[in-house]
């Protein structure tokens, strides 16, 4: 079995997150991306993510974000 990165990682932890924010704040879509938003930048903080993989989880924080 492979080892993950720690990049794919926070990539999953960040997905977990998003998950139980938008079960939490179902209706209130700020809270959503505020909630998504900062748990990316503790990650990216907490796991020193090169400025390239913070990037990356950047723009997937942006897909995880909900519509409208």
């Amino acid at each position: 079995m492979k080892n993950q990165t720690e990049y794919q990682q926070a990539k999953s932890t960040l997905k977990n997150a998003a998950d139980y924010a938008k079960s939490k704040y179902q209706t209130d879509k700020p809270a959503i991306r505020m909630e998504i938003n900062d748990t990316a930048d503790w990650l990216c903080k907490e796991l020193r993510l090169s400025e390239y993989h913070r990037g990356l989880l950047s723009n997937y924080a942006c897909k995880l974000h909900p519509k409208g």
